[in-house]
């Protein structure tokens, strides 16, 4: 009988199949490919040992372990229920990598395993059993179905053979399968394998390894079954041939690639907006000697991201990396990154990476923009590793750190992070979950990485510090043009009045002056906004915040940046997305109080080029109701508002008054599942971010109908989502399991109606 290991595919009227030997052989080559051997490793395996800093004594254990669960991985497939969903269809009691996981725990096939020398049993069917990312406690638990199952031994014998030319000797004889078996039969059996799970990885060298060996089990399965696939339909390179092209050891990136494709073009895109010649100073162009390791701080407007880059172009100078990878805490924010800066490379070089950017890629530029022509979109039939040929990012945190949550999709991109140079972006705004993801990640793998941001509370720049992280600059003053900028009197702060402020708007726009209005809910955004339109129904009012269509976001985000490049008065309402996502200077802030690092945010889109000699306006007010943050977070305000009510104040000052009236009790780290230490592996989609549980991704029930339109003629739907309230929006038939319809009222100018 033959035992296949995949749904048949049909390609231009022709049937193509795989049978479980010709996946695993196609695993194998794509194992092959990207870490070679023992004897002859690879460049890339070195960068993946060193990234998990796994020692030398340890190598030949990471390479049996691998290669071994790469021939066993799909052995449980060889059973009658499987056969049936592949080609006729029906469900499954039991998924097959738990099925492969009890047929290694058999006493022959175990005995089998544990003579192999520097091989570790557990390790191996940790591996086999978890490269889906589905493994939890209670497996049998989630069994639903027939309890019996028929396995097809000759299938398994097969698989078996496979070990025989590198790992053991020729197998005597078969070892005694069953042909038949039921779980409720064998449920001790599982019970004793969880038990291992658990027990069995409390040392954190065993850990790490296991780490290593299935994400590197994965990355093969992943590359195998992709690269095969697209080998019978239009590929004509084979997947080892690809592999080694997307890791050539020729193909380095080198400070002089950064500084051409990428900083040099953005600097003449600067001089270009500005018709001034453009200088690098003093603390952009010693970014790029800082160590491998650092923080950056320094004020907003000082041109950390260009420093970054700098950077960038330092590490690749002294040290091989492949790829460097710019992360973002927001999509907006990465497509400005890479809007900005990456699309100036080559496309076969640049990427956008994040929920939706392949939506945003659609007609980014207009010509005859140099960038217009290049297609940045990789083949989605290849998932995350069709990147794997990228080397220069704009990404969100998550699409390259949501592996520590065992997000399969991450998981994918690991051989990028492996032979990179990271910088992570705005790490102020991390919350506490994707801050323990970051520390928990600088502290267990070894890579070059960045961190910047204008202000940081003083407990987490500690955190950073521990981290092994170089602060910089240590001393501003030996940077005159850094310090100069972070001590000139920008702001003009004043406690105001809600009452108050729409007076001074009002007289500001008359003045014709630019005006920020920022809120912390988006309904008091909305309400903020009509007011204002009634208030003066001349203005040109942009309301924007996050519950928008992302169609409609993308559009007010270009309008309301053209608003503020263009000549004449405007008016901007905003929520917290313009702490980040808005790189704008305006002359008037309005500002709800919000925590101090929010703040400090804010006021960094007022004056943030010191256009306006003797500061720009600030006025802060007291909001309705305290939430969306608590009595904690708005605990200093108070004290921080106090100190700054009627001056003219500098960024330096209210870092320094940051430093002074921030918490220095430290947020307590929250443990990621990739970083337990047990064999579990188990994607329970709750990301690597504090959960939302108010906000759903919907779309509006005057959509459905487009909605299905658009996917049947397989046109890219992600225009229509919109983050709704959970109040008001419903699952509906016909729909993904993560989206639902929201029934509240929408506006093209103020979003869903909240």
């Amino acid at each position: 009988m033959e035992v296949l290991a995949k749904k048949s595919i049909v390609i231009d009227g022709q049937t193509h199949t795989k049978t479980l030997s010709q996946h695993t052989l196609d695993v194998l080559e794509a194992f092959g490919a990207l870490f070679g051997d023992a004897q002859n490793p690879t460049l890339f395996a070195a960068k993946w040992l060193r990234f998990f800093r796994i020692e030398r004594a340890e190598e030949e254990a990471f390479y049996k372990c691998a290669q071994i669960a790469a021939i066993l991985h799909d052995i449980g497939k060889s059973n009658a229920q499987f056969q049936r969903a592949v080609t006729k269809g029906g469900d499954q009691t039991l998924r097959h990598e738990f099925i492969g996981g009890w047929l290694l725990s058999l006493e022959p096939i175990r005995n089998l395993l544990e003579g192999v020398e520097a091989a570790d049993f557990q390790i191996i069917r940790a591996s086999v059993m978890g490269h889906h990312l589905k493994l939890g406690s209670g497996i049998l638990e989630k069994a639903d179905g027939d309890p019996h199952i028929t396995l097809i031994p000759e299938g398994i014998y097969d698989v078996l053979n496979l070990l025989t030319p590198q790992f053991l000797a020729p197998l005597p004889e078969n070892p005694p399968i069953p042909r038949h078996i039921n779980l409720d039969e064998i449920s001790g059996a599982f019970d004793d394998i969880e038990s291992d799970l658990e027990k069995c990885f409390a040392d954190e060298r065993r850990m790490q390894l296991l780490r290593a060996a299935r994400t590197a089990l994965i990355l093969a399965d992943a590359a195998g079954s992709g690269l095969a696939r697209e080998s019978d339909r239009t590929v004509f390179i084979p997947p080892g041939e690809w592999i080694k092209k997307a890791f050539d050891d020729e193909n380095f990136l080198s400070g002089g690639q950064i500084e051409e494709k990428v900083i040099f073009p953005r600097r003449a895109q600067i001089e270009k907006g500005s018709e001034e010649k453009f200088a690098f100073s003093d603390f952009q162009l010693e970014a790029a000697n800082l160590s491998d390791r650092a923080l950056l701080l320094a004020s907003c407007g000082a041109g950390k991201t260009l420093a970054a880059w700098k950077w960038g172009a330092g590490v690749a100078s002294r040290r091989d990396i492949r790829r460097f990878i710019f992360l973002y805490p927001t999509r907006a924010t990465a497509t400005e990154g890479f809007r900005d800066y990456v699309a100036w490379a080559p496309e076969t070089d640049g990427a956008l990476l994040h929920g939706t950017s392949a939506y945003e890629l659609q007609d980014m530029f207009e010509n005859p923009d140099s960038r217009s022509g290049k297609d940045f979109l990789t083949n989605d039939r290849l998932f995350a590793v069709g990147f794997w040929q990228k080397r220069i990012f704009s990404a969100t945190v998550d699409q390259f750190l949501g592996f520590m949550g065992h997000d399969y999709r991450s998981s994918c991109l690991l051989p990028l992070l492996a032979e990179s140079a990271i910088v992570f972006d705005e790490v102020h705004s991390f919350d506490a979950r994707l801050f323990s993801a970051l520390l928990g990640f600088l502290e267990k793998f070894d890579v070059p990485a960045l961190c910047m941001t204008a202000s940081l509370a003083p407990a987490r720049l500690g955190q950073l510090r521990e981290a092994g992280l170089e602060i910089f600059p240590e001393n501003p003053e030996n940077f005159p043009d850094l310090r100069e900028k972070a001590s000139a009197p920008r702001y003009k702060i004043q406690k105001s009045s809600r009452e108050n402020a729409l007076e001074e708007v009002k007289s500001a726009w008359e003045r014709g002056e630019k005006i920020l209005w920022v809120v912390n809910t988006v309904k008091r955004c909305q309400d903020a906004a009509k007011e204002l339109a009634d208030l003066l129904p001349e203005a040109r009012i942009i309301c924007y915040h996050s519950r928008f269509r992302l169609m409609d976001r993308q559009r007010v985000h270009k309008e309301l940046i053209s608003a503020f490049r263009e000549d004449g008065p405007m008016i901007a309402v905003t929520t917290q997305v313009c702490e980040m996502s808005l790189d704008l200077s305006a002359g008037l802030l309005v500002s709800e109080y919000a925590p101090l690092t929010s703040l400090i945010q804010r006021m960094g889109r007022c004056n943030r080029y010191l256009e306006i000699a003797g500061g720009g306006q600030i006025l802060l007010y007291p909001p309705e109701k305290n939430l969306p943050y608590d009595a904690e977070d708005m605990k200093n305000v108070e004290p921080f508002l106090n100190a700054v009510d009627q001056k003219t104040v500098s960024q330096l000052t209210l870092q320094e008054l940051l430093e002074e009236l921030s918490p220095s009790t430290r947020e307590m780290k929250k443990l990621l599942p990739f970083l337990q230490k047990d064999g579990f592996a188990n994607a329970v989609g709750d990301g690597i971010r504090d959960i939302d549980g108010h906000t759903v991704s919907a779309i509006l029930e005057a959509d459905v109908g487009k909605y299905h339109r658009m996917r049947k003629e397989g046109r890219p739907t992600d225009g229509l989502i919109i983050p709704a309230p959970v109040k008001g929006s419903e699952k509906a038939g016909g729909l993904p399991p993560h989206l639902h319809v929201t029934k509240n009222e929408y506006s093209g100018r103020l979003g869903l109606i909240c």
